[in-house]
């Protein structure tokens, strides 16, 4: 449209000019003139206006101000531009709104995700990450991180009971890879599994053992009854009752931690439940042991059962003791607001032991097949605490007990 009449315009300015020269007076010149004048302001209309709309809409699209919009000219032309202009600037803001949303709802669903994600620079350090990751870092999660090979994946246990899935992954940003990881919390799936395995073996094995050791035990004693009068041979059999007595105790300690009851959640003052043990927990320990207690100012109160507490308690003390051994040490029982600790300044534990130390069947002694502390974790987790054993930069080993109320 602009084209033709350009065209037409041209073409009446240049016959208005020759048919101007050929005629007498000055009135045609004159017309000729005006004529062109007024081509002029059409020409401006119809290509200027048009011109200008689009030389604005530019520089608000520099500016990157999707919200102004250009006004009608009243030129066919120009306001064409104008409306075309108007109706690309308003899906323009539609998308950027779409868009801002998007990351706002994306930004706030990462944060509040229970899985750890962070998200790596191009040179593959991290660069920003979710509460959840934060809450899970520390030395060696890094470490393991920096191992995982591209979309390599691995499960670890991070200390205590903590045990954690890792995930290296990448997406394209602006062409160019970048890298993040997942970390996602095992722990509560891996207890359970544990749990139900550990549960199945000791009522399988409590079964065939105490069926068994019943019948020898019959036996046994039928027979020292029979060879009364021989002491050399009633002494093997007591021997051989004795052994049997022993592995069925053994049995049945397996057996009380599977049947450990539902802790009756009352509110206890650690301070006061420590402070009542004390005695019978100094009885358990060897005359080489120093057993303190560190009180917190305050009178702090937890929700917990006061008889699993109990068994929880004297369980670490005689950890401790049997860490410490004959060469004598301290223990201090520690309480805080919603904590209690157990430190001993016995030979401590390898990082290694520390990431397997509440694992079913583990333990560093043989003594007792790491019962006490399976019983522990037991009754811990059913008071929803959360717990870990590890020895300090300080060469102190602490069983720290945090309380959720």
């Amino acid at each position: 449209m602009g084209s033709r009449l350009w065209f037409i315009l041209s073409f009446v300015c240049v016959a208005a000019t020759i048919a101007a020269s050929f005629m007498d007076g000055w009135q045609y010149p004159v017309g000729a003139a005006a004529l062109a004048f007024l081509c002029l302001c059409m020409a401006y209309r119809s290509t200027v206006l048009p011109m200008r709309a689009i030389r604005s809409g530019m520089d608000l699209l520099k500016s990157q101000d999707f919200a102004s919009r250009l006004r009608i000219v009243g030129q066919k032309d120009a306001d064409e531009v104008v409306a075309l202009y108007n109706t690309l600037m308003a899906n323009m803001k539609a998308e950027r709104l779409k868009n801002l949303e998007q990351d706002n709802f994306l930004s706030k669903l990462i944060e509040a995700s229970p899985m750890g994600i962070a998200i790596c620079r191009f040179d593959g350090t991290i660069e920003s990450a979710n509460p959840a990751f934060k809450a899970m870092e520390s030395p060696l999660l890094h470490q393991t991180l920096a191992s995982l090979p591209p979309d390599g994946q691995c499960t670890f246990r991070a200390g205590g009971t903590q045990v954690l899935r890792c995930s290296r992954r990448f997406f394209m940003d602006r062409g160019f890879r970048r890298t993040f990881f997942l970390v996602e919390r095992l722990t509560d799936e891996i207890v359970r599994a544990e749990t139900m395995m550990f549960h199945k073996i000791v009522r399988t094995m409590g079964h065939e053992v105490n069926n068994t050791l019943g019948g020898v035990v019959s036996v046994v004693e039928t027979m020292a009854d029979m060879h009364a009068g021989d002491a050399d041979v009633c002494a093997a059999l007591e021997s051989c009752r004795m052994s049997c007595v022993n592995l069925g105790d053994f049995v049945r300690g397996y057996s009380d931690v599977v049947k450990l009851p539902e802790p009756d959640m009352q509110p206890v003052d650690i301070n006061e439940f420590v402070g009542d043990a004390m005695p019978f927990l100094r009885g358990m320990c060897h005359a080489g042991i120093d057993l303190r207690a560190d009180l917190a100012g305050s009178r702090p109160v937890v929700m917990a059962d006061a008889m699993l507490l109990q068994r929880v308690l004297v369980n670490a003390v005689k950890n401790s003791c049997e860490s410490i051994g004959d060469a004598g040490g301290t223990i201090t029982v520690r309480t805080a607001p919603g904590c209690i600790e157990i430190i001993d300044d016995g030979p401590g534990i390898t990082p290694e032991a520390a990431s397997r130390i509440f694992t079913p069947f583990f333990s560093t002694k043989r003594a007792d097949r790491g019962l006490g502390l399976m019983l522990i974790s037991d009754i811990l987790r059913k008071h929803k605490a959360t717990f870990s054993l590890a020895t300090g930069d300080d060469l102190l080993t602490r069983l720290s007990i945090h309380f959720t109320s």
